[in-house]
């Protein structure tokens, strides 16, 4: 991992005077003491203030400071920030005045008099200066006067200056440039806001988000706001303030459980190793990898730097997750994610991520990313930590609908915590995955009112929509519609974007044909139809449903949810052994919604054509055996095991059971055998979506008489 990055310094210059010469402000100091508190709270706006010897913080908020020792306390206050490579958090509360004409604002201390400038400091001049200094890696303003609308300055004057416009400025107001500002009312509810947080804004709080939420409170002025971002390489954004209402990485949160048992097992192996801390947070993870990195120190401590480090990584790439999402991000959501990241990378050799069940929230997402940072081995040109970690910020901002990923934010986690083009990479892999398993080719045999067509329905698929559709007719028997399969493959192809391989084929048909054809072994062209492709077996009635059977897909829907939630010990599957697959008896209980997960039948009876017509209305997904042989113990442990890769891992395992080597159904649990015994009825949410809309895109197809 790479060196963790750590935030600028940021240093406050808060100044609130009375100008004798103007109405008094009553409430001048109770409301400036109010907002520096807020500002200064580690919890909140997590600036110091100013080191600088001219900047006393009581005396410039104590409402009698002249213009001379504002001025040069701001001065100063630039200069330390400068040397300091820190962020400026300027505010200034009181009086303020501008010509009728417009213009800058001249903000008006103790000693300050009505159209008069002298003795006024100029705002914008002042800010001007301070966004300019070399070193200061941003300014925040916050002005809290009347006119203070005219407190930013020029575009031009930012676009220019000795930074070449390479400068960062945000300018907050309490009203516009022709208005008064009452009360010091904006300081108030300035500081309430940032006392309170706002919903879905994320980690940090910006003065735009600040705008909207403190603007609607001030009745007689209208809030404003200015921001400039001429920094190509800058970090991060600007923030006021940590989000009250975020879920923060705290001090005190500690590390989850992969994250506890590698660093247990380092420290260990590690001599003279230090002791560990309660609990294992951000920081202390920072100086066990510093002290770990002495290069002439055992192996174990370089093992607790790199267990560090990616712990690091993950903390990081968390907080930057919840900042990116808000509350898009669910619990629900890092279970479907969990799911997704399964599916996509344990054919590369890492190890399904199964999250213990009472674990929601944050402690959820820390134990996701902790297993991507440590249980990801690095295969050179194919996976590493951190492209699971960048994976997890594709698919989260693409979920949540924020796929830009030149957001500054990821763009500087990208640099600090993984690599841009592991982040490039992740992107690729993630739309290429998903584009694949959206572009599938629809066969549908639904015409039949028993079991074999005279016309075929093909429809090339585009997620849930329908880029093309065409009907085929045949003859209404397997080799009838087996020898129209070439033309439906050529028409698919001739029909795809860029004239693409389709690589996933959906077979929709009545019961008898689920359990009686097996179209991945027709031969189209050289090669049967799944040698290159994976072939789902559908259930005609979920795709035209049946009269009667209203509700049958959400129904559905809502068990496929249940079994996304619930934690994946094993296979979720209620196995019908021999005496529950009677029919008759069998039915009250399906009625009664008892069977509410996927459903397999663990033999094949005799009347298994009726037991699978009986149980597809009630179930998305049924497994029946393929041979006479029972559904054995290996299968139904092997089943849970590769879940998350269902249904496509059962075309894998018929595949290598058509090699003559191959032990077949006879196989271990250390390989797929045990699975190609299995055939299934495979219904997922993604086929529901297309099914709702298929009636809207088919044309009208005669059922078959036969």
């Amino acid at each position: 991992m790479s060196e963790v990055w750590r935030p600028p310094a940021r240093h406050l210059v808060l100044i609130a005077t009375q100008c004798a010469a103007m109405p008094e402000l009553t409430d001048l100091t109770a409301r400036a003491d109010r907002l520096f508190d807020v500002l200064t709270d580690p919890r909140t706006g997590r600036c110091e203030p100013s080191p600088a010897p001219a900047v006393d913080a009581a005396r410039l908020r104590s409402g009698s400071v002249t213009w001379r020792e504002a001025d040069e306390a701001i001065r100063a206050a630039v200069r330390v920030a400068a040397q300091a490579g820190a962020t400026l958090v300027l505010a200034v509360l009181g009086h303020g005045q501008t010509s009728l004409a417009g213009g800058k604002l001249w903000y008006m201390a103790a000693d300050s008099l009505p159209d008069d400038a002298d003795r006024c400091l100029d705002v914008p001049a002042l800010l001007e200066l301070a966004s300019d200094a070399t070193g200061v890696t941003g300014v925040i303003a916050l002005v809290d006067t009347c006119h203070a609308g005219a407190s930013a300055p020029s575009t031009a004057a930012l676009a220019g200056g000795f930074r070449n416009g390479s400068k960062r400025l945000s300018v907050l107001m309490a009203c516009g440039s022709q208005q008064e500002a009452y009360r010091l009312d904006f300081s108030h509810e300035l500081a309430e806001a940032l006392t309170e947080g706002i919903p879905d804004e994320g980690e940090m709080l910006r003065t735009s988000a600040l705008k909207l939420r403190v603007g609607p409170r001030l009745k007689d002025q209208d809030v404003q706001s200015v921001d400039f971002d001429g920094e190509a390489d800058a970090e991060e954004p600007l923030w006021l303030a940590l989000n009250q209402l975020r879920r923060p990485w705290t001090q005190n949160q500690g590390i989850g459980a992969i994250g506890a048992e590698d660093l247990a097992e380092a420290l260990r192996n590690w001599p003279g190793g230090p002791a560990a801390p309660d609990p294992w947070n951000r920081e202390a993870l920072i100086k066990l990898s510093e002290r770990a990195l002495d290069p002439f120190g055992p192996p174990a401590a370089r093992w607790a730097a790199e267990v560090a480090q990616g712990l690091v990584a993950a903390i990081d790439t968390g907080s930057l997750l919840v900042d990116l999402a808000g509350s898009a991000l669910t619990t629900p959501l890092l279970r479907r994610l969990a799911a997704d990241f399964n599916r996509q990378w344990a054919a590369d050799g890492i190890q399904p991520v199964r999250p213990p069940g009472r674990l929601t929230g944050r402690a959820l997402l820390q134990h996701l990313l902790e297993h991507a940072a440590l249980r990801t081995p690095s295969v050179a040109g194919t996976v590493s930590p951190d492209l699971a970690l960048a994976w997890y910020v594709v698919a989260v901002a693409d979920t949540c609908g924020r796929s830009d990923l030149s957001d500054t934010r990821v763009r500087s986690w990208a640099r600090t915590t993984a690599d841009p083009i592991s982040l490039n990479d992740a992107r690729e892999r993630y739309e290429q995955n998903r584009r694949e398993r959206a572009l599938r080719l629809v066969i549908s045999l639904h015409a039949a009112q028993v079991d074999w067509p005279d016309s075929l329905s093909a429809c090339l698929r585009d997620g849930p929509g329908c880029l093309s559709h065409r009907h085929f007719p045949c003859r209404p028997d397997r080799s009838g519609v087996e020898a129209v399969l070439p033309d439906v493959i050529a028409w698919a192809y001739e029909a795809s974007p860029g004239r693409a391989e389709v690589g996933h084929i959906d077979i929709v048909a009545t019961a008898p044909v689920l359990l009686n054809w097996r179209p991945e072994q027709a031969l189209v062209g050289q090669y049967l139809l799944g040698t290159h492709r994976t072939v789902t077996l559908r259930w005609s009635g979920r795709l035209v449903v049946p009269a009667g059977m209203r509700g049958l897909n959400e129904r559905a829907r809502a068990q496929l949810e249940t079994l996304r939630q619930d934690p994946l010990e094993s296979a979720p599957v209620d196995w019908l052994d021999q005496e529950r697959t009677v029919v008759a008896r069998l039915l009250p209980g399906l009625a009664r919604g008892k069977y509410g997960r996927a459903i397999g039948v663990g033999h094949r009876p005799s009347h298994l054509q009726e037991l699978v017509t009986a149980l597809l209305p009630y179930t998305p997904i049924l497994f029946w055996p393929d041979t006479e042989d029972d559904v054995d113990q290996a299968a139904r442990t092997r089943l849970g095991q590769v879940w998350e890769r269902l249904p496509e891992v059962l075309n894998e395992a018929q595949r290598r059971s058509w090699d003559e080597e191959d032990e077949g159904c006879a196989g271990t649990p250390d390989h797929l055998g045990p699975l190609a015994c299995l055939r299934a009825a495979w219904h997922d949410t993604d086929w529901f979506d297309f099914c709702d809309t298929y009636e809207q895109h088919a044309p009208f197809a005669p059922r078959s008489t036969r």
